[in-house]
């Protein structure tokens, strides 16, 4: 036992934090080799892709404990005691660093709490992966939403609150891309946009494009971050808003209301329908 601040602090495991390949397995660190080498316990999203990490660095025997987002909570508690028994853990995700948009923070957060050592073993994310390669100017920063909540309200309700002036990014699950786009579109109108497809995998896609185009692709195949740049204003100038007002009128005197009217114009114009919605509403 050793005296700090007053208090007794038990003598504990250490939580080590460790970022994983996220397809390339060469990109993996010597220190996180080290680590999951030296480590009996392992903390994986999937055990299933982590034996395939471990057959092929041969770390050896190990004890992994899957913690995938449906049962996190439930074993959140066993590894505290586990860790307080002395026992060093390695938390791992699927690929990439674990905490970003992966099971691990309220892990992380107790150990914290429960005066538990945790240590970061740095490594890829495809998040800074897609931004190094996007040639994007980060001055003023940007915005990171990882994985949108499928309803299409509630997306709704968090873009169109967002900074105006950011780029923000997504992750996005290759069967939900196409509806997700679609979404999109509808409620911030074209943005111009970086694809990053398969990152450092064999069929890698790094894309500058924009949300109208990449809605109308039929199919895609592997994991997606997607970069949203900000409405672009020299396009917004360009629009013609005395013909929109026209068309407004029109549809309001064929009984439209206010909603369906800033959807149907937003999805012609490729405008956003908040823009629109705001816009109708000002018409006198």
């Amino acid at each position: 036992m050793a005296l700090k601040n007053n208090k007794i602090w038990k003598k504990t495991g250490k939580l080590y934090v460790v970022a994983l390949p996220i397809g390339n397995l060469k990109d993996i660190t010597f220190r996180a080799l080290e680590v999951l080498k030296s480590v009996e316990y392992i903390v994986c999203e999937d055990t299933r892709s982590f034996k395939k990490l471990i057959n092929h660095y041969q770390l050896g025997e190990k004890k992994l404990i899957s913690f995938y987002k449906d049962v996190e909570k439930k074993k959140t508690e066993k590894l505290i005691e586990i860790l307080e028994k002395g026992e060093d853990v390695a938390l791992v995700s699927e690929a990439g660093t674990p905490g970003i948009s992966d099971p691990g923070a309220n892990l992380i957060k107790l150990a914290y709490e429960r005066k538990i050592k945790v240590i970061p073993i740095p490594g890829v994310s495809a998040l800074t992966c897609a931004l190094s390669v996007s040639g994007i100017n980060l001055n003023k920063g940007f915005i990171f939403l990882g994985f949108l909540p499928r309803k299409k309200a509630e997306q709704k309700e968090i873009l169109e609150n967002l900074p105006k002036d950011l780029p923000f990014i997504i992750f996005e699950a290759p069967h939900r891309i196409s509806k997700t786009l679609k979404n999109l579109l509808e409620i911030l109108g074209n943005r111009n946009c970086f694809l990053a497809r398969e990152l450092t995998k064999m069929h890698e896609e790094l894309l500058w494009t924009t949300l109208k185009d990449l809605s109308q692709r039929e199919e895609f195949l592997g994991e997606i971050t997607l970069i949203i740049m900000p409405e672009d204003k020299e396009f917004a100038e360009k629009v013609d808003l005395q013909k929109i007002k026209n068309e407004v009128e029109e549809l309001k005197a064929k009984g439209l209301k206010v909603k369906e009217i800033a959807k149907s114009l937003a999805k012609k114009y490729n405008l956003s329908a908040k823009f629109l919605y705001d816009f109708i509403r000002k018409i006198k």
